[in-house]
């Protein structure tokens, strides 16, 4: 039986972190040293490497070559040696990233189901791109895809703090940069794509705000492990987070609406697919 993948398909500020959590608390997915390895999205881009490299120096480290979340006990990760990030661009290659949980798979097999691979990357990966690594990728895994997303607004103003806090501006401003970028915002772009390539079957959607109301019956079906809600036990907050979050704030009726007016697209073409919008998505999210 082939060893099991478990790839986060997610958009940034869906609400991983806390999902990866949940996973690895259920003993059902250890990710080893990284949450966010983020190694197909260097393979597919290389250029963003570079880039990525000289961002995280202005970051707190845990680790040699590794960013973890803030919001994660370190004792979540596995600290062993491992050669899955080169110290160059030219050195991803595909086979580095199946060793490295191939390797992964035989530490945690005795106590664990999967292995987890949560990167939310910058650039999303193309069709073109996973349909080049499906067939290397199938022969050693039994791949799975798991798609967590929150109303969508809710979402891109948490990005937008995000973004502020980190490197200035206004997340009233910021927002609006975003507002028709489909590879940020569209859930149904997002999901076609890992759906054509790797089937319907594969990939699950998750509601953010349902999970995190206690609703892991979903998952727990699509993964054929019981999941309990176990997100509410994360305790461990850096500095980093304390400082960045006393600072976050909350959108306001005016941006709300000037997002809602701009982004309604973004619900519509969600129901088409889905045929629904959830309960708990809209102007709620102010209320």
């Amino acid at each position: 039986m082939k060893p099991k993948l478990l790839l986060s398909a997610s958009l940034r500020a869906s609400g991983t972190t806390s999902l990866f959590y949940t996973l690895w608390n259920n003993k059902y997915g250890h990710g080893g040293l990284w949450k966010e390895n983020e190694y197909l999205m260097f393979l597919q881009s290389p250029h963003l490497y570079e880039y990525r490299k000289a961002l995280h120096k202005t970051k707190k480290k845990f680790g040699e070559g590794m960013i973890r979340p803030w919001v994660l006990p370190q004792n979540v990760f596995m600290n062993y040696k491992t050669s899955l990030l080169p110290y160059s661009a030219e050195g991803f290659k595909l086979e580095k990233y199946i060793a490295y949980y191939l390797d992964l798979w035989e530490r945690i097999k005795g106590e664990y189901q999967s292995t987890l691979d949560f990167s939310n990357t910058q650039e999303p990966l193309s069709e073109k791109f996973m349909l080049s690594i499906k067939d290397e990728l199938l022969k050693h895994f039994d791949v799975k895809f798991i798609m967590i997303v929150r109303d969508p607004i809710s979402r891109l103003w948490a990005h937008s703090n995000r973004m502020s806090a980190c490197h200035g501006g206004e997340p009233q401003t910021l927002i609006k940069e975003y507002y028709e970028d489909p590879d940020l915002v569209s859930y149904r772009n997002q999901y076609e794509r890992y759906e054509k390539v790797w089937g319907e079957d594969k990939i699950k959607l998750i509601i953010n705000e349902d999970f995190y109301t206690g609703e892991t019956q979903g998952i727990s079906e699509f993964l054929d492990y019981n999941i309990r809600p176990t997100y509410d036990k994360i305790t461990h907050l850096s500095d980093i987070k304390d400082e960045i979050y006393s600072n976050w704030r909350k959108i306001d009726i005016e941006t709300w609406e000037d997002a809602f007016e701009n982004m309604s697209w973004v619900y519509e073409e969600f129901k088409e697919k889905f045929g629904y919008i959830p309960d708990r998505w809209g102007r709620h999210a102010i209320l």
